[in-house]
């Protein structure tokens, strides 16, 4: 079979020779920007910043719940204290109440104090020593102070004072 004229046995199509490059070609064989690594490149500086702020969150979160766990602690040891049946009893009645609450956030570091404020003029001082030192009308002050503890010390601080102060009538 004859070949047409003006045809090459590599290049069938007419005027096309075997060193010319075509267009098409030229435009593969043109080199691309090397974006290869960028992407690696900015998650290696992305990554460290989103750590610190999910940590951060994370750590704000936690604080925020010894927290709220420390003010319901004082309420509920107050609670408890006001309804005691023996008022020399109120201060071990207040801290038995404030730490079963707080078993969340470890009630062995958490520090309960109750006290009595004389609401009523009674003789002499207000006080849960005796049956007669307070009256009804007085009032137990319940204090529940917590050390919060962060996860990352070198980050946030180390630790963070907590403290809840409630005040109740006694019935």
């Amino acid at each position: 079979m004859a070949r047409p004229e003006g045809t090459h046995a590599r290049h069938p199509v007419p005027g096309k020779w075997a060193n010319d490059v075509s267009s098409n070609q030229k435009r593969r064989t043109r080199r691309r920007p090397r974006t290869r690594g960028q992407a690696l490149v900015e998650f290696a500086f992305v990554l460290p910043i989103f750590v610190l702020v999910l940590s951060g969150i994370l750590d704000f979160g936690f604080m925020l719940f010894a927290r709220m766990t420390v003010i319901n602690a004082a309420r509920e040891g107050a609670r408890a204290a006001v309804t005691a049946s023996d008022p020399t009893t109120i201060p071990s009645v207040a801290t038995g109440a404030a730490q079963a609450v707080a078993s969340g956030i470890g009630a062995a570091s958490l520090g309960v104090t109750a006290t009595c404020v004389a609401i009523v003029t009674t003789p002499g001082p207000c006080t849960f020593a005796t049956t007669t030192g307070s009256k009804t009308g007085d009032a137990v002050s319940v204090t529940v102070t917590y050390t919060y503890h962060t996860f990352f010390p070198g980050l946030f601080g180390a630790t963070f004072p907590l403290g809840s102060t409630v005040q109740m009538a006694l019935e």
